[in-house]
């Protein structure tokens, strides 16, 4: 097999969410930043303006690694100096007597990271301070989700991390008639009199420009381990002796000689450029709402069932989850937590407008649960039973 020996490969010291604060003061805000600030030299700052779905986020890093990957991941803010950015994030390393530290100040909208480059905290957490900004001043609502469309019709897929969002998204969009929208956060623009449609159409958009992905979806799908080699990449595994596979499960390292395992560990991610997948052409930007999917894994559920807005509500609020690699510290993996809205990237939790915001959407989409850990359940049944709901739909 034919392998690419040099990797654009990027291995943080953090390689999960770290610990936070997301109610610091202003003043708690400005003596963190006088303590951080002076890391951030004329010698190694990086500056860039993110458009996120309108929201202005402006990055200032000393890291290169973040820098990159915030660039190749958003649209460009607008050049221009006389536009004033509606949040910032700091990320700063290098930071003496200091533990790796994630602080955000909603009076300020503002994220402070202190030594840790992981971008996968980065990201949520810009995407959690749009989301702020966007519910509460343009009815807007931020859905940690993944979405494709077929013939027009969207369907939009909503799980707790590493349950298989992003695998369905991947099968739909290679669909004949089918286009990947985003596989990891969507916006769903609510009219402001929605209360009076009876059967409102809403779309679906979505912010990135390139998506941050596991590369451990290379394991099942071989198509994307190509297209990885080629990408900027973080935290894969490159030595045998470091992978985290379960007791008999190959790796490809030792087992297919290949130089790195993309699923050696399971939070090691790809920044891809969505037309990589399958061309521009199987890329869409938007998408008519009309099935909305719920997965979990468990071996106790039914493998399918169709629900009203009442317990699609309590189950989404609830949000019980098993913790992944990345989805939070290490020693908590393979635990069950909670994740109201299955969106640990909420900075600020409205419930109220969270729960209304779902309601107003299943009065215009189609609802399921789909359980990927059912006996007998597979990839391509999951695959199969979206459809046969998006058909109906």
């Amino acid at each position: 097999m034919t392998t690419r020996t040099q990797l654009n490969n990027y291995v943080t010291a953090s390689q999960g969410r770290g610990p936070s604060n997301k109610n610091v003061s202003v003043k708690e805000l400005d003596a963190l930043l006088a303590k951080v600030k002076p890391h951030l030299t004329k010698d190694n700052t990086y500056e860039w303006d993110a458009n996120i779905n309108g929201i202005i986020v402006r990055l200032t890093t000393n890291s290169l690694h973040q820098y990159e990957f915030w660039m190749q991941n958003w649209w460009p803010g607008p050049n221009n100096d006389s536009i004033l950015p509606h949040g910032k994030i700091y990320s700063v390393f290098g930071v003496p007597d200091h533990e790796p530290y994630a602080y955000y100040c909603p009076d300020r909208h503002t994220a402070v990271f202190v030594n840790t480059e992981y971008y996968g905290q980065c990201k949520s957490w810009a995407l959690g301070l749009a989301c702020h900004i966007l519910e509460q001043k343009y009815n807007t609502h931020s859905i940690h989700g993944a979405c494709a469309e077929i013939d027009g019709k969207g369907v939009v897929i909503i799980a707790p991390t590493g349950t298989g969002k992003t695998t369905q998204v991947n099968k739909l969009f290679k669909h004949a008639r089918g286009r990947v929208v985003g596989d990891d956060w969507i916006y769903i623009k609510h009219p402001d009199n929605i209360d009076q449609l009876k059967e409102p159409i809403l779309e679906v958009t979505q912010p990135e420009k390139s998506l941050y992905v596991r590369t451990e979806n290379a394991k099942e799908e071989q198509w994307l381990r190509p297209i990885f080699d080629r990408c900027m990449l973080e935290n894969v595994v490159t030595d045998a002796s470091k992978c985290e596979h379960p007791p008999g499960e190959k790796c490809a390292i030792k087992d297919e000689g290949d130089s790195k395992c993309y699923w050696g560990f399971g939070n090691s991610r790809a920044m891809i450029p969505r037309e990589w997948m399958a061309g521009k052409e199987k890329v869409g930007d938007k998408a008519n709402l009309r099935l909305i999917v719920l997965l979990r894994r468990d071996k106790e559920s039914p493998a399918e069932v169709s629900v009203n807005a009442d317990e699609a509500i309590r189950i989404l609020k609830e949000g019980k989850t098993l913790i992944r690699p990345g989805a939070g510290p290490r020693e908590k993996w393979g635990t069950y937590g909670y994740e109201p809205w299955y969106n640990p990237y909420l900075l600020f939790a409205d419930h109220e407008r969270q729960e209304k915001f779902f309601r107003d959407e299943m009065r215009a989409a189609r609802v399921v649960i789909i359980n990927t850990g059912a006996p007998g359940e597979s990839i391509e049944r999951t695959y199969q039973r979206i459809l046969a709901n998006l058909e109906k739909a």
